[in-house]
């Protein structure tokens, strides 16, 4: 078994996962109908091309063991036909990862009339989106067409943070780091907590949801025409919708709202990590004042003004700061009260996973067979509210993750509603 370092992010992640699951998903829409024998046999093919199998972890390391002549153990899980994929997925976000044999990837797959979803429930830490597609990709070359695979093998990704954006590769400055965590330590103090509940606030469930079709086209250049982005967009209309529909608690010096933002740190990094199977995800925010809340172009004016001065400071040095911050309150105290820790230090009302894949390989199958393509994100102790939306083409799909002791299955409709109604109107 090699020996692969737990990096800054995923010894954090490991430890919230010590209070409540942290899995994430995908999921692929595929005309046709499946091969429960071949889906099972391209499955166990790539994990061994990946050298994926159990997953063990000691200390600040970690290790997979392949299945070998273990793997119809662990076939993948076959859904009667029909089956809800929001209902399920809501149901895998909340399942531990128990028994220390099994593999930390569920995969799935369920049966519709001429089609059927293809899925993977993981635990996050080890794995980001993009290493997920990069499994998604192998699976799929193996079972409906071989073009698909990548040219150059995978390989699981060794390199650690400090290495890639530390000081010695000239991407952190302590004293800036400072700084910039002083400076969100102070624009914190004025944002809204979310009303907690204790443990009965940590179970998951997902809305899915769809941009009507097209409908990015006149988004993208709405966002181009005012200088923001799509992501910039999304934020600004996950602030608006929280505003109006997230039980915040109202304090008189505290009256903006945070939305957080994941981002990918691969194309920081001075490394080609694009053909990496581990995890390079960092994380910002933007501060939204409750007085623009009426006007959202000032919204989105607001978010991509920060985000642009974020870039501009280092995406990779900032994550770098509140990381490091994370580990040392990981020292002084057990896990669930660093996870109490992050929700009155961070309090965020939400946060967003934004992924564009056009010009990747879905997009090398769409739309046949491939019809959607579904990530889901978990909520974690910053953000109890997270919107996951992934691109194809002229197809969004938006997935909300929500915390059910904190929101109704209404709360989070109206979320999602509020976000599809504001960047579909945005004109251009």
């Amino acid at each position: 078994m090699d020996e692969l370092s737990l990096n800054m992010f995923q010894r954090l992640v490991r430890s919230w996962e010590a209070v409540h699951p942290y899995n994430a998903a995908q999921a692929l829409k595929l005309s046709g109908a499946p091969d429960q024998t071949a889906i099972n046999a391209a499955w166990h093919r790539s994990l061994a091309a990946f050298g994926l199998g159990r997953v063990r972890a000691s200390g600040s390391s970690f290790g997979y063991e392949i299945l070998n002549g273990d793997a119809h153990r662990f076939p993948v899980g076959s859904l009667s036909i029909g089956t809800s994929l929001q209902t399920h997925l809501s149901a895998a976000l909340n399942q531990p990862f128990h028994d220390e044999n099994e593999p930390p990837l569920r995969p799935f797959f369920i049966p519709l009339d001429g089609a059927y979803y293809l899925g993977l429930t993981y635990r996050h830490w080890i794995a980001d989106s993009a290493s997920i597609r990069l499994l998604l990709r192998e699976w799929c070359a193996r079972l409906i067409d071989p073009a698909l695979a990548a040219e150059n093998p995978p390989r699981l990704g060794r390199e650690g943070y400090w290495d890639l954006y530390g000081p010695r590769r000239g991407r952190l400055r302590v004293d800036q780091a400072i700084l910039s965590l002083f400076r969100s330590h102070m624009r914190f103090r004025t944002v809204q907590k979310v009303h907690m509940v204790g443990a009965a606030d940590f179970p998951m469930r997902v809305l899915l949801r769809e941009l009507p079709f097209g409908a990015i086209g006149a988004v993208r250049l709405a966002a181009r025409r005012r200088g923001a982005t799509v992501g910039d967009v999304l934020q600004a209309a996950l602030a608006v919708a929280c505003h109006r529909h997230v039980p915040l608690q109202r304090r008189p010096q505290r009256r903006d709202i945070a939305i957080g933002n994941i981002v990918d740190l691969r194309k920081h990094s001075d490394r080609d990590l694009s053909n990496a199977f581990g995890f390079y995800l960092g994380f910002t925010h933007v501060a939204c004042r409750r007085q623009d809340m009426g006007d959202f172009d000032r919204v989105l004016r607001s978010v991509s003004q920060q985000n642009s001065a974020r870039r501009r400071d280092g995406i990779a040095q900032h994550s770098l700061g509140a990381l490091i911050a994370g580990l040392v309150a990981e020292r002084l105290g057990k896990p669930r009260n660093v996870y109490r820790l992050y929700r009155k230090e961070i309090p965020m009302a939400a946060g967003l996973s934004n992924v564009n894949l056009d010009g990747s390989w879905p997009e090398k199958i769409y739309p046949d067979p491939l019809l959607q393509y579904i990530r889901v994100s978990p909520t974690g102790p910053m953000a109890p509210l997270v919107l996951t939306t992934t691109t194809l083409r002229s197809q969004m799909q938006i997935a909300l993750t929500y915390r059910s002791g904190l929101f109704s299955e209404l709360d989070a409709e109206r979320v999602s509603d509020t976000v599809i109604e504001l960047i579909s109107r945005l004109s251009p």
